[in-house]
């Protein structure tokens, strides 16, 4: 009895590897495309779920106080961008082309600008009465318009008050000559050196 099963399943033909086209209606996949296929989705899935990781080369961009622009990532040491997302693994290499725009500084402009001051009121020894000393003059100053290197001021001090032009002789020093009004009535043109808080 069990020697004639043995024959007929040692007999019996394999199973076929394609889908029997009356079976499956032309609904069956063979399982070497369905492995592709559950491959593909699980790509397309992690693409959906994850989001790409980016490795980049640090960018140094510096300007110098001429205007000048350095910048690293250019040969010999290309600039390098490293993506790792899912399956997906890219390195690429390349110069940078960087264009560096620097906004000129305008050359003339109305500027609120404080100053001190110590000048010193020129008429005053030649006035009846008064001695050399009682020409000098300290007190506040205001830059109210500059062109290039000259400004426009106004000051008020402890001997008088008065207007005139200045020039930076430093980015927070320079020079004035003008003319004052002292607080007794007398007027006088006043020359000084002055600094500025910024």
């Amino acid at each position: 009895m069990i020697t004639p099963l043995i024959l007929a399943l040692a007999l019996a033909p394999d199973p076929p590897s394609q889908p029997d086209p009356q079976v499956c209606a032309g609904t069956c996949v063979s399982d070497p495309d369905m492995i592709k296929i559950v491959e593909v989705l699980r790509e397309r899935k992690c693409l959906y779920e994850q989001e790409p990781v980016f490795d980049l080369d640090p960018l140094t961009v510096v300007l110098d106080q001429q205007g000048r622009v350095y910048y690293s990532g250019a040969e010999p040491k290309p600039y390098t961008i490293h993506m790792r997302w899912c399956n997906f693994d890219v390195k690429a290499e390349g110069r940078v082309r960087m264009v560096a725009a620097v906004q000129e500084p305008p050359a003339y402009d109305f500027r609120f600008r404080p100053k001190a001051y110590v000048g010193y009121m020129l008429a005053e020894p030649f006035r009846a009465g008064r001695e050399a000393e009682q020409g000098i003059d300290s007190g506040l100053m205001l830059d109210l318009f500059y062109v290039h290197d000259f400004n426009f001021n106004a000051h008020v001090g402890f001997r008088a008050v008065g207007a005139g032009l200045g020039v930076d002789i430093l980015k927070s020093f320079g020079g004035y000559v003008g003319y004052s009004y002292s607080w007794d009535g007398q007027s006088s043109p006043e020359t000084s050196l002055w600094f500025a808080f910024w």
